[in-house]
């Protein structure tokens, strides 16, 4: 679970900006949204990130995001560049990641900063629940283009690999994801690497992957397509099954003719386009008259961002992980949301579920606490991200989140202004 996360000089973001997941005070929905993860530390379940259009909501996702990607993801090639997205006026200053986690239950924690090129400083220490003390795992620092890092171990790691680290981590990748692209025997590292690689997961996107590739890994196991059936049909959506089936691949002849004469398509890629029959998704649908059949296209758009949800929820309700995912109001009904929203508080134990909405309805339920509502606001100033907690407001507890936030008394709104557009009528006729 994460405890806490900053980001410095990424995208939107320029000064240092911080969000946590340590509970307060608070003690709202207590067994629901936090988990006593160590002695007086009680993290929250879920975190929700409102702001307006374009302030920086997506880009603290993708923060996050990129840090685990650059934990376990090596470059193979030492003149790769980095992934490297600073805010627009710091070109020249690196992105900076600091976080706080823990894997089962001993705590982490990292520092990552980097430029196009080079990783220039990592540092990870540790702390063995329930009363370890913080102590070095290992701590990485750049010298020059033409010299591998410097690293030096911690002595708890006792690490027998230490010079095949040392010799296969480049400067274009962290210590870390080198355990991926080398065969040692690490077993702190290895339980580390295959958490991260494992139980954090990207940022969903809506039209991410095929759904037909969805429905064959629902498919492949009982107790998950059992609980796909269950939810769906909770939902709503009178679907009784759901199937893989084979249709014919009607390619008009002249189609076809530009598909096998186009030089730019690889072999592979034209035998899947010209094969005479393809997988399509099949949904039953039961009704008072029968049931009947439809294809996945003829399902409303909803239905289908629905499924792609559910297998982030059975993830989460099966074992602990962590999930970010945007817009999660999109396609849904507001009811069906939070049917969502609720499965995950009282079914899973220490998942974590970050989420970016438009939809201000969900502050005025009863399970929302203070500490889990973020705002992220562009600073008139400075154009930058700024990340702030809607428990920074002190707000007496009997005022309503929602109509705070419906009035403008925590920010991160869009300035509207006045509908009334004037339209210069003279130029208007001058043109036609």
């Amino acid at each position: 679970m994460i405890r806490e996360f900053s980001a410095t000089n990424f995208m939107s973001i320029k000064e240092k900006q911080t969000i946590s997941f340590e509970a307060t005070k608070d003690h709202t929905s207590e067994e629901l949204l936090t988990v006593q993860i160590a002695p007086n530390i009680r993290l929250l379940k879920m975190v929700l990130l409102y702001g307006a259009n374009a302030s920086g909501k997506t880009n603290l996702l993708m923060a996050i995001e990129n840090l685990w990607w650059m934990l376990f993801r090596p470059n193979t090639n030492k003149d790769n560049k980095i992934g490297f997205y600073p805010f627009a006026l710091s070109p020249d200053q690196p992105t900076v990641y600091e976080i706080t986690f823990y894997v089962n239950q001993d705590r982490y924690h990292y520092i990552l900063s980097y430029n196009e090129s080079n990783v220039l400083y990592e540092l990870m220490e540790y702390a063995p629940l329930p009363h370890g003390v913080m102590s070095l795992f290992y701590e990485r620092t750049y010298t020059n283009a033409n010299t591998p890092p410097i690293i030096k171990f911690g002595n708890k790691l006792k690490l027998k690999a230490k010079q095949t680290f040392e010799d296969n981590t480049l400067n274009n990748h962290t210590v870390l994801s080198t355990f991926g692209k080398v065969s040692v025997d690490a077993q702190p590292i290895q339980i580390l690497y295959d958490w991260i690689q494992t139980k954090i997961h990207e940022i969903d996107k809506r039209d991410q992957g095929s759904i037909i590739d969805v429905i064959k890994n629902i498919i492949q196991d009982n107790s998950k397509k059992d609980f796909f059936l269950k939810a769906i049909c909770k939902a709503d959506f009178n679907i009784t099954n759901f199937n893989i089936i084979e249709i014919e691949n009607n390619i008009p002849e002249e189609l076809r003719k530009q598909i096998q004469a186009d030089p730019s398509l690889p072999e592979k890629i034209k035998k899947q386009l010209l094969k005479e029959k393809r997988e399509d998704v099949e949904f039953i649908h039961h009704t008072h008259s029968g049931d009947f059949p439809l294809s996945v296209k003829r399902e409303s758009r909803g239905t289908v961002r629905y499924l792609r949800l559910l297998g982030q929820l059975y993830d989460m309700v099966k074992e602990n992980h962590i999930y970010l995912i945007d817009e999660i109001e999109s396609g849904l009904h507001y009811d069906l949301l939070i049917h969502y929203l609720s499965v995950f508080m009282m079914n899973s134990e220490c998942s974590q579920l970050i989420i970016t909405t438009h939809d201000q309805s969900l502050l005025d339920e009863d399970f929302i606490r203070r500490d889990m509502v973020w705002f992220t606001e562009k600073s008139e100033k400075t154009g930058a991200t700024e990340v702030y907690s809607a428990a920074d407001f002190g707000l007496h507890k009997n005022v309503s989140l929602y109509n705070a936030y419906r009035i403008g008394k925590l920010g991160a709104k869009p300035e509207i202004g006045s509908p009334f557009i004037e339209i210069n009528q003279k130029e208007n006729n001058e043109e036609a």
